[in-house]
């Protein structure tokens, strides 16, 4: 049902985009060569909601998720239709974090103390504003946004297969549904861009999948399966802060557009990115069982970094031989 959700109500958007002209104008920093109607990840968002709405167990936290999911959509949905200056829709993203960390205060496990309420709630709403963002600049080849929030969400239902009613099972099973119900209109050549609306509620669901227990074990599966998406940005952000590049001006140096920029497809890029993913979700998984969670975790992440340095400095070096840096 959470599929078929997604996509009737996601052709559907697309069908009004079409007709009232709410479309992607490729330009010189696109990764795309036609005009594509955008906003069409209203189907993921309205779709995983519902499932929320209807499965969830009752309580502070469900309100605070469905909340939270609607404003961070809707902020979206606005910067589709009509593009919102950088500081309005950090604004909105803002707020929308702000029922999610009250009810769902974080404090990563890998800490050797608990961070006090203040703190815990400071941290879950600057790791819900991370995924938000991560998700909407990392949502720009055909496929990419989704398929990587497929790969998580299953990474976490492997290991939450013992709480089956709880928040994290039932929306990560909601987001992989979602996704799967969205994807025929995205891959293997869009017909339709989810847009930031699809991008921020994806976003919002992954951060709820790291800050919601039981079991805690999915969290910190959620979060290793999402690291190639937060080193890619985080790294980014980095080069382009060295650079000196104004860092809320559009640009194309992400990896996965270094590589697509390098002749690769998209389909091919988004599967190896999922790919990716989904091992290290699936290898924390299997590592928490065998006590061995923190190395994998910590190893990951270096493995993750490493290869997107290399690869960064590989597909960036066969650009500028080409002249096309």
């Amino acid at each position: 049902m959470v599929a078929a959700v997604a996509f009737f109500a996601a052709e559907a958007w697309r069908r009004f985009a079409l007709r009232r002209g709410v479309l992607d104008i490729p330009g010189h920093r696109s990764s795309h060569d036609l005009p594509t109607p955008r906003g069409a990840g209203i189907g993921i968002a309205l779709a995983s909601a519902l499932a929320i709405a209807l499965w969830a167990p009752s309580g502070t936290a469900r309100q605070a998720v469905l909340l939270g999911l609607l404003i961070v959509a809707l902020v979206g949905l606005i910067d589709d239709l009509r593009p919102l200056r950088a500081s309005w829709k950090f604004l909105g993203q803002t707020l929308a974090a702000l029922p999610v960390a009250f009810a769902l205060p974080w404090t990563p496990e890998a800490l050797p103390v608990v961070l006090p309420q203040p703190l815990a709630v400071v941290a879950s709403a600057a790791l819900v504003l991370l995924f938000v963002n991560a998700w909407n600049f990392m949502d720009g080849i055909d496929g990419l946004a989704a398929a990587a929030a497929m790969a998580v969400s299953a990474s976490v239902l492997i290991v939450a297969m013992g709480a089956p009613t709880a928040l994290g099972p039932i929306l990560a099973l909601a987001v992989f549904s979602a996704c799967a119900g969205f994807l025929p209109l995205n891959l293997p050549k869009a017909r339709a861009f989810m847009g930031d609306c699809g991008s921020h509620a994806l976003g919002m669901a992954v951060a709820v999948l790291v800050l919601s227990a039981p079991p805690s074990a999915a969290g910190r599966v959620a979060l290793v399966a999402s690291t190639a998406f937060v080193v890619d940005v985080l790294g980014t952000l980095a080069l382009r802060a060295i650079d000196r590049e104004p860092l809320a001006s559009a640009h194309r140096r992400h990896l996965y557009q270094l590589v697509t920029r390098n002749g690769y497809s998209h389909g091919r890029v988004t599967m190896a990115y999922a790919a990716w993913m989904l091992a290290s979700g699936g290898g924390m998984a299997m590592a928490l069982t065998s006590g061995f969670g923190g190395t994998f975790a910590a190893s990951t992440v270096a493995l993750t970094a490493g290869t997107w340095w290399w690869a960064q400095r590989h597909f960036t070096s066969r650009l500028k031989e080409r002249g096309l840096w």
